[in-house]
């Protein structure tokens, strides 16, 4: 973890009076010469203009709460990669708060490092890269269910680098049944009921007198099924809410058969989309590239519809194995990925080229920076990509506020 902290420090130097955020990808890289600074920027970045703006007006207003929303899959779950990026641009921009959590712990999957959860019952679950179970996944790709009446959903949110972790507002994606009701206990022992009254709303509301870093979410009883989706944890503060939906296993075409994924997703009023899929595309055997396109731009086109003044930015995987071997698919679809981008005028971001390209995976598991299954990275590994991810959107951004 000494990398991470020192990425931390790397952007934290005190910038208010200046507009441009400092860059320097040298001291993210250091003696890796297998990763390529020079590649580190974002491709049809004027495409991204609209959302720099809105964070230029943020910065100088010091009012308004931008959104971003990062959708990927196992390499984005843990949210060691997108916890940089959040950091970074909250530190510069403004902290609106955690954004979208899910208790991934009572799914039995990983969840990331600054998330606890618990529960006193044991819940059936599913996420979206299963749509053959009969549990419909929601706005985080995952979802709990029960019928037991009591249940109850315990979240904390436990220190960062940059300090504690505090909400005063949430947004509840649970079942749209207005039978269920539920009650809400907070950190500071103070209890609100919360009902819905239609089921035209994608999300219960509550406003928190004080803020907490911790609550209970406990169903009274009403004999139904109970589904729990996510929440998202605000506060009354300007800034960037950086909402992470990261889904082991997931795909591009997964994600567009979700319907309530895609119902609940408009209630987050994205400003900028980033889209991190691919990976698990390249485990079939063979590539057909106008069938992957097609899944992409349903993708593109449901994005549009639920936010048509959203920004979209689209990243590659790095470099894995298959097998023994680097993943040759993976090549196609990085480089598929990037020619449709350049085609549809959307904004890209090529990590496998700038993490090294074909073979590269040997160079960073060698260095202790990927897992032992030569897929995914470790927190170190991932830090790095975040923090490459960062200086690219902060080399658009410094570019976009140099061009007035």
């Amino acid at each position: 973890m000494k990398y991470f902290f020192s990425c931390i420090i790397f952007f934290l130097p005190l910038v208010t009076s200046a507009q441009s955020i400092p860059v320097n990808d040298n001291n993210i890289t250091g003696t890796y010469s297998f990763i390529h600074p020079a590649l580190n920027r974002i491709t049809d970045a004027g495409s991204l203009d609209s959302f720099y703006n809105k964070l230029y007006q943020l910065k100088t207003t010091h009012k308004g709460v931008i959104s971003v929303v990062h959708i990927g899959d196992s390499h984005i779950q843990a949210d060691f990669l997108p916890g940089i990026v959040r950091a970074g641009l909250q530190q510069f921009f403004g902290n609106a708060g955690r954004g979208l959590v899910f208790p991934y712990q009572l799914a039995q999957s990983n969840a990331p490092p600054d998330i606890g959860s618990s529960s006193n019952i044991s819940w059936e679950f599913n996420r979206l890269a299963h749509p053959e179970i009969p549990i419909t996944a929601g706005i985080s790709g995952y979802s709990i269910q029960t019928i037991t009446d009591g249940a109850a959903i315990s979240i904390s949110l436990k220190p960062v680098a940059a300090g504690p972790q505090t909400f005063n507002y949430l947004k509840f994606f649970v079942d749209s049944n207005t039978s269920n009701s539920w009650m809400l206990e907070t950190g500071n022992n103070q209890s609100f009921l919360v009902k819905k009254n239609d089921g035209s709303s994608l999300c219960r509301e509550i406003t928190l007198p004080e803020s907490t870093n911790s609550f209970s979410f406990s169903s009274l009883p009403s004999g139904n099924t109970k589904e729990f989706y996510g929440v998202s944890l605000e506060n009354s503060n300007p800034g960037v809410l950086y909402h992470v939906i990261g889904v082991n296993g997931a795909r591009y075409d997964q994600f567009n058969i979700a319907s309530l994924f895609w119902k609940q997703l408009a209630a987050l009023n994205a400003d900028l989309f980033i889209i991190s899929l691919g990976t698990n595309e390249a485990q079939r055997v063979a590539f057909a590239e106008k069938d992957f396109w097609q899944q992409v731009s349903l993708f593109i086109q449901k994005l549009k519809m639920i936010a048509p003044g959203a920004s979209v930015l689209i990243t590659t995987p790095a470099d894995s194995y298959k097998g023994r071997k680097p993943n040759a698919i993976l090549k196609q679809i990085s480089f598929s990925l990037v020619n449709y981008c350049h085609q549809n005028h959307i904004a890209a971001w090529d990590l496998y080229r700038i993490t090294g390209g074909y073979g590269s995976a040997y160079s960073w598991m060698k260095r202790k920076l990927m897992n032992r299954d030569r897929v995914h990275f470790t927190a170190d590994g991932y830090h790095i990509q975040g923090s490459l991810l960062f200086n690219a959107l902060s080399k658009g951004y410094n570019s976009y506020i140099n061009s007035f």
